[in-house]
This record gives structure tokens, C-alpha cells and sequence, in this order.
């Protein structure tokens, strides 16, 4: 700045600056030179900093790196590339370019799948544009970055067939060559990453051989320099050399406006800090138009509209392989070297997804539907025979009427079966919310049915042989159904509410894509269908607190949850009673496998869709409790009470003989043969005195009565 300072207090006076070509000498010079009002023009800074409303008498010679936007936007709707990430280094001259390549891509509808900016380390925003599956990718940095860039895209296999790079390659020659100890890559990985890359860049000269202003074609104006220039060489001097006639244009335009104006004056007279001669330069460099050597001269807003350089780095070196024109924004490949790709052609712009519905196997499903039909079938003949023959001796102790219940039960629960392998292929979209209803009525309801009336079964047992007291009534069927009545009325009025408030309706879900077999630039997305309500959580919260430890929460399934709880008061329940020895009236044997098969099902099925805690059962198997009357006749008396609760009333006379077999500690005794007698004649006395009133045994007296 003391330099500028000294010239500008030097004669004669300077009415035009011409430079600078560095950014850290333009800077200061451009701010000092608007105070005084002096136009200045540079032939080599291509910073985006300087525009016309922040320095609005600074002119440039080569185009801002702005400029180079729209040539790699032609390059991405030239191979249909239309979803991008961006790179760019944390610098102002990289940032604002940057900013301005966002803009013209939205407005070209490109979308920017991410934009990473870097300062210190590059690999973690490497690795985020790789997880966006940004495949063309567009970077702004200087040289020193680049080696280190693209030594990071050789080690995360950023590079190849499917990858494209455009980057603004404004660098020296064999930049990639040059020795680096920050770079931990060979120059051969440096050059395998960057192979194929296509960078922006100034065109030296314009490849037309057109007269120019000065006469000389631009061939002519290169001999000449190459006889002049020596050893040395600047990527600029086309661009210094139209800047001088640029100069001497502007001048040649003032001079005329002066004397057009008649007042006498001429640029003899020129003024520091005077706004008139400004605008009178600023306006005679924003009207100037002619051929140059590096190309048609004139500018927009103080910019210049020029030629861009396009070229891949290709078997080791750049070549050209096309040109942009600024002034007609047409983007040149007719005369250039083939674009050579790493694959068969231009990658694509994306993976690509396929779609793919996931849908119920038909030949598993028909399978699955047939034993589900099988299992339908067989229960109706079950039912069929247990009305049939409900006076049968074992059928009537056995309760036949909750029997039927859990036939019923079972078969809808095999139904729900057939029902959860309808998906929207088999019927359509639109009806299978309704099928979702089906599948949540059906199922819940036959399992309250089936397990409901099972549970009953074996909690008279339980209660019977776990709590005897004199006079005890008989558990009646009609109870215990009841029961299963209260159980199946909550289940409906819980549907009820839940279909009017918040119906089902059909919900799809992507899954994490899976690679293509066959084809490496495509992925296989798996689409799955469900049923879903807005306030699932809510009624299914309520469907559990009602069921609480008795029911296993079986609905999860059907809404593709996992059941964590299981059904601990069946389980305890089939346990206790497991020593009852009354083949036709006990069924804990075979509750107790139904229940527990119910539980793997649930905890299997709940580890393959979720992580919940199925540890239930274990706890609720560890907590035994042994269920022991204290004397055989107490034992005699509960397996009475059970048989005669088990038969109908009007049929209690009708039971012949039942064998009770009586355990002990010591070991088994023979079976004990006793009549069946009604309940109105038998005898129960205590034994008096405090040792049997500390022991409470019971005896039971029975006295036969001949028929009358």
C-alpha cells in the first residue's frame, strides 16, 4: 500500500489502475481506490468478493469464479445428472463461489442431496457426502487440499465407475506430482482417485482463429509471445494483453466525451475523489466491446463474460475436452477429446431403488391355509361329537359346555390364521383395513374363548384342592361361563371403542435396502405392509391392564409387536393342580402344554420382531407352589366336591363309581372305591378336642341308603 500511495502523489496524474493479480494485493487496493474514485482493472484476480455493488470501480479481465458454475450445471443436465453433493473448502473465495453454485443449482432443479464444508480434516465429510450416495459430487478447494482430498477418496472408494468429480482445477501443472508430507498416499493413488475427474479451468487463448482487434489472429499473438516472453510463462498474458486494449478502448471512449461536451476539458484534467470521472470511466469500461485473443470482450454488472476451460484428467495428464462460452452460454464438446468413462458410459447420478412389496409366499400360505383349514374342520367334528354325546359319562364330568366354548374358540383363532396371511395382493388395498378388523375381532375374541374357558376349568380345580371349608358350594358350570362371558363383553366393548374412535387403516413400511444381485448401480428396497391405528398404544396399553399377568399379550402379534408377558396365572394354575389324578375331570396336563406352547410361540416370535424382555415365564415357572392336602380324607372329600360341581345336578344320582387315587408321602395305595352319592347325604362331623381343632382334619362319613 506505501507503494500505491507513493505513485498516486506522483506525477502525472493516474486515471485508470491497471492490476492487480493477486487477491492480497487487489483487496486493499480496490477499497483504497473507490474512495478516490479511480477505476481500476485487473487481468488475473478471479475472486468472487469483488462485485460491482461492493466495489463498484473494479473492472476484471478474466471471469470470476461465479463463472464457473454454469458450465458444470450444463455438464449435469448434458448426462442427467440430477442430484449432486457439493465440497467445498471453508474460504471466502471458496465459500462465496460456493453459495452461488447453491443458487443457480436450485434454480436449474438440481437437488443437493448434502453440502460439507471443511477446514481442518476432510475424511468425515467425505464419509457423510458416501452415506448421502452422492455420486456426483462438485468441489471448490485450492491445490494443497486437493491432494489430500483425493487421497481420502482413494482409501473410502470414492472414485470409479460410479463416482464423478467436477471441480474447479484453477492449479498449477502436474499438481498431483508434486511431493506432499501432509499426504500420506502415493502419487499413484492420488492419480487413481483422480482419474477421470473433470475440472473448470481459463482458457488461455480462444480457439477460433479470428482477426481480433489488434489484426493478429490469436496463433499470430502466440508466436509472438512465445518469441518475447522467454522463459517465462503466465497463464494470464491473453488476458493481460486484451486488458491493455481494454484500457486504451476506455480512454479512446472518455477522450470522445469529453470533446462531444464541448466544455473544454480532456484527461489532462482529470480529478482524484471525483465521482463524475468515476462514473466516466466505469461507464466507457461497461460499454467496451470487441474481439480479443482470449475471447469476445465486454461485461455485465463489471464482470466479463468469458470462455471456460473444461478438461479430464485422463492415463495421467488433463486434456481438453470441451469450452464453455459465457457470452452465448453454450457449452462446447463438438471439438474435443472423447470423455472417457471408468464404467460403460456416465455414471448414474443415484442407486437406484427398487421397489419391491413384500408379500405372503402363496404356495407357504395355501400350505399354512389348508392346516389352518384342517384344524377348523377337525374342531367342528370335535363339536359335533361333544354335543353328540354330552350325557356321556366322561364327556359330562369333563364341563361340555366350556368344552364347546374352547372348540369354538380354537376355531376362530384358526381363522385369524388365514386372516393374518391376507395382504393387499391377495385382496386390495382398500378393503384390507377391514381385514384388519377381522383379524383384531376374531383373534382376540377366540382366544379369550379358548384359553378364558380353560383357565376357568382349572381355577375350580385349583380352588377346590387349594382352599376346602365345610359346607363348600359346587363351582357350576354356569359360573365359570359367566366368567367367560365378562372376559369376552370387555374384549368387545375395548373393539367397539377402539373401531369407532380410531379405525385401522393400511400403513407401509421401508426396510433397510439390500444390494442387487445383478446389477451394481441398483438396491432392492423391501416394502412391507401393515395395519395401523393413530392410538394403538393407547387401547393396547388398556387391552393389558384388563388382561394384566392372565392373558399373553397375544394381540402384539397381529400389529407385528412381540407379547413380553405371558400368561403367569395359566401357567400357575396348570402347576398346581398338576397332582389331581381324575384323568376325566382334570385337564391341567394338557392346559399346562397349551399354555406353555402359547408362551415359546410368544417369546419366539417376539426375539425375531423386537428386543423386549420375554423373561416372564422363567419367573413365573421358578415361583412353584406344591399343592398338598393334609390328609388323604380331605383329599377324598375336594375330589367329591369336584366331581359332583362337574355333573349336572339333575344327573349327580346317576354316577356309579369313581376311583380316587389317594397319595401319600410314604408312597401310593391301592385305589379307593367309593359311590358317588349326592351331596345332600353326606355326613361331616370333626373330631373334638384340641388336637384335631389344632389340625382341622376332616372325615367324611357316608352312609348307603338302599333305592327305593
Amino acid at each position: 500500500m506505501k507503494a500505491f500511495f507513493d505513485m498516486m502523489y506522483k506525477t502525472p496524474t493516474k486515471v485508470i489502475l491497471f492490476g492487480a493479480a493477486c487477491t492480497q494485493v487487489t483487496d486493499p487496493v480496490a477499497k483504497t481506490s473507490r474512495i478516490w474514485f479511480l477505476t481500476q482493472l485487473s487481468y488475473a484476480d478471479t475472486h468472487p468478493m469483488f462485485t460491482n455493488q461492493n466495489y463498484p470501480y473494479f473492472f476484471r479481465m478474466v471471469p470470476s469464479e461465479n463463472e464457473f458454475n454454469s458450465p458444470r450445471i450444463h455438464l449435469l443436465k448434458l448426462f442427467n445428472w440430477t442430484q449432486v453433493g457439493t465440497l467445498y473448502q471453508n474460504k471466502p473465495r471458496y465459500a462465496l463461489a460456493h453459495n452461488k453454485l447453491l443458487n443457480d443449482l436450485e434454480e436449474a432443479g438440481i437437488t443437493i442431496l448434502d453440502s460439507q464444508s471443511f477446514a481442518k480434516e476432510v475424511k468425515t465429510h467425505l464419509i457423510k457426502l458416501k452415506e448421502k450416495d452422492a455420486r456426483i459430487i462438485l468441489g471448490n478447494f485450492d491445490e494443497n487440499w486437493a491432494r489430500k482430498i483425493f487421497c481420502e477418496v482413494f482409501r473410502l472408494g470414492l472414485y470409479g465407475r460410479k463416482y464423478q468429480w467436477l471441480i474447479v482445477g484453477m492449479y498449477e501443472d502436474q499438481w498431483w506430482n508434486k511431493l506432499d508430507k501432509s499426504v500420506v498416499c502415493s502419487r499413484w493413488q492420488i492419480a487413481q482417485a483422480f482419474e477421470g475427474t473433470i475440472s473448470t479451468d481459463l482458457l488461455p487463448l480462444r480457439t477460433s482463429n479470428i482477426r481480433t482487434v489488434s489484426t493478429m489472429t490469436p496463433t499470430q499473438y502466440l508466436l509472438q509471445y512465445d518469441q518475447l516472453r522467454g522463459k517465462e510463462y503466465s497463464r494470464f498474458h491473453g488476458y493481460a494483453y486484451d486488458g491493455i486494449w481494454t484500457t486504451a478502448l476506455a480512454l479512446q471512449a472518455v477522450a470522445r466525451r469529453l470533446k462531444e461536451q464541448g466544455d473544454g476539458r480532456g484527461l489532462e484534467d482529470f480529478e482524484y475523489r471525483s465521482a463524475e470521472w468515476g462514473d466516466m470511466f466505469a461507464t466507457a469500461l461497461n460499454a467496451t466491446s470487441f474481439e480479443g485473443v482470449t475471447g469476445p470482450v465486454w461485461f455485465i454488472n463489471n464482470n466479463r463474460k468469458g470462455y471456460v476451460l473444461l478438461k479430464q484428467f485422463q492415463g495421467g495428464r488433463e486434456v481438453k475436452i470441451g469450452e464453455y462460452d459465457g457470452v452465448q452460454n453454450v457449452l462446447d464438446l463438438k471439438q474435443r477429446k472423447t470423455i472417457q468413462w471408468r464404467g460403460s458410459g456416465p455414471p448414474l447420478d443415484r442407486t437406484l431403488s427398487i421397489i419391491e412389496r413384500m408379500r405372503v409366499n402363496l404356495p407357504i400360505y395355501s400350505v399354512l391355509a389348508s392346516i389352518a383349514s384342517c384344524g377348523i374342520v377337525t374342531a367342528i367334528c370335535f363339536l359335533a361329537i361333544n354335543i353328540r354325546f354330552r350325557n356321556q359319562r366322561n364327556i359330562k364330568m369333563s364341563s361340555p359346555y366350556l368344552n364347546n366354548l374352547i372348540i369354538i374358540g380354537c376355531i376362530l383363532t384358526y381363522t385369524s390364521v388365514i386372516l393374518l396371511g391376507l395382504d393387499s395382493e391377495l385382496t386390495s388395498e382398500d378393503s384390507l383395513r377391514y381385514v384388519c378388523s377381522m383379524r383384531a375381532w376374531i383373534l382376540m375374541s377366540g382366544f379369550t374363548l379358548a384359553f378364558g374357558s380353560m383357565f376357568s376349568k382349572t381355577w375350580r380345580v385349583h380352588t377346590i384342592f387349594t382352599d376346602i371349608k365345610l359346607n363348600r358350594k359346587a363351582i357350576t358350570d354356569f359360573q365359570l361361563i359367566s366368567v367367560v362371558a365378562v372376559l369376552l363383553g370387555i374384549d368387545i366393548a375395548i373393539m367397539v371403542t377402539w373401531q369407532i374412535l380410531d379405525p385401522f387403516y393400511r400403513e407401509t413400511k421401508k426396510l433397510p435396502p439390500v444390494p442387487h444381485p445383478t446389477n451394481q448401480d441398483s438396491q432392492i428396497v423391501p416394502v412391507m405392509e401393515y395395519c395401523k391405528s393413530d392410538r394403538m398404544t393407547l387401547f393396547l396399553g388398556a387391552i393389558y391392564v384388563y388382561k394384566g399377568l392372565l392373558m399373553v399379550q397375544y394381540f402384539m402379534l397381529l400389529t407385528g409387536h412381540s407379547a413380553s408377558q405371558v400368561e403367569i396365572i395359566g401357567c400357575f394354575l396348570a402347576w398346581e393342580t398338576r397332582h389331581v389324578s381324575i384323568p376325566a375331570l382334570n385337564d391341567s396336563k394338557y392346559i399346562g402344554m397349551s399354555v406353555y406352547n402359547v408362551v415359546i410361540m410368544c417369546v419366539i416370535g417376539g426375539s425375531s420382531s423386537d428386543d423386549d424382555d420375554t423373561s416372564s415365564m422363567s419367573s413365573s415357572q421358578d415361583e412353584e407352589t406344591n399343592v398338598s392336602l393334609s390328609t388323604d380324607k380331605e383329599r377324598s372329600r375336594a375330589q367329591y366336591l369336584l366331581i359332583n360341581s362337574c355333573t349336572p345336578q339333575s344327573d349327580r344320582k346317576s354316577v356309579s363309581t369313581v376311583e380316587l387315587e389317594l397319595s401319600s408321602s410314604a408312597g401310593r395305595e391301592s385305589p379307593l372305591e367309593m359311590e358317588a352319592i349326592p351331596l345332600t347325604e353326606l355326613k361331616i362331623r370333626r373330631e373334638s378336642g384340641p388336637a384335631a381343632q389344632s389340625s382341622e382334619q376332616q372325615e367324611i362319613e357316608v352312609s348307603e341308603k338302599p333305592d327305593k
